[in-house]
């Protein structure tokens, strides 16, 4: 009798361990993260103050569209608290799965999904916009339902840019396909229900670690884009055939996601003081 494929849990263990000899193997990659983590949590204002303003120019941070830990409210309003949650649960779901290195073609059945969980966003986000501009609506928005909704995306952002990364990496990759079907994405629908039920108890004390990792999701997302277009746009895709390869790319890559997190929030306060732009009345 075969025996059963390990759960992606079980991988726990094992991909702390890689996670630990590829940064003794590649110090640039855990430089970086020294020093995102100590600029963090040394900020002046705490971490609160600094996670609010680092996602600043990823988020549109309405008040009322915000969920509270607490007295805390989280650094990104309830939609892209369910997309960036959405993207590290399911990008961590594929990396224990060993799903991530695969560039064969998306099947068109996980397509189908994805494209319906994104125009499902759509459609709240355009529900919500009515609401907030006093006009007609067809259902009753909340942040509930902009979670589910963000969530959604948040998993086809992490299968896309799997298969970007792969893409990019071809030599490091597999030309099989990662997620071969829906049920592949099981730990995604598991999530969902953990996370929102953190999210519906949102206790004072998970501000911290919530909002951390929502800033963490948010990095690693733009961190990959970055990665993926200089990899593309310096032909570096043929030229790195190891891990060893990505390790000055992969580190340039999280400088300059950070550097464009910190400059579109800078962007966007100074706009709001110039213009006296606010969207604290939604």
């Amino acid at each position: 009798m075969a025996s059963a494929s390990p759960s992606p849990t079980s991988r726990v263990p094992d991909l702390l361990a890689e996670i630990v000899a590829i940064c003794k193997r590649f110090p640039l990659w855990g430089g970086v993260v020294v020093v995102a983590i100590a600029a963090f949590f040394s900020n002046p204002g705490g971490y609160a103050d600094t996670s609010y303003a680092l996602l600043h120019g990823l988020c549109a941070q309405t008040p009322s569209h915000t969920i509270h830990f607490g007295s805390h409210p989280l650094p990104f309003d309830a939609r892209m608290t369910g997309i960036y949650g959405g993207f590290l649960i399911t990008f961590v779901g594929l990396l224990l799965s060993r799903r991530v290195l695969h560039y064969g073609a998306i099947p068109k059945s996980v397509i189908v999904v994805l494209v319906v969980l994104l125009l499902a966003m759509a459609a709240d986000g355009t529900n919500s916009l009515l609401t907030d501009l006093g006009l007609w609506h067809p259902w009753t928005s909340s942040n509930s339902l902009r979670v589910i909704t963000g969530y959604g995306v948040g998993v086809g952002l992490a299968v896309v840019l799997s298969w970007l990364l792969a893409s990019s990496t071809w030599h490091l990759s597999r030309p099989t396909t990662g997620v071969r079907k829906v049920s592949d994405l099981w730990y995604a629908a598991a999530g969902l229900v953990a996370y929102g039920g953190l999210l519906f108890w949102s206790p004072g004390w998970l501000h911290l670690p919530i909002a951390t990792l929502l800033v963490i999701s948010a990095w690693l997302t733009v961190t990959l884009l970055v990665l993926v277009t200089v990899l593309l746009v310096l032909k570096l895709d043929e030229s790195v055939r190891s891990v060893a390869g990505l390790h000055v790319p992969g580190a340039m890559a999280a400088i300059l996601a950070i550097t464009v997190m910190i400059g579109l929030g800078s962007f966007r306060f100074w706009v709001e003081r110039t213009l006296g732009v606010s969207n604290a009345f939604m």
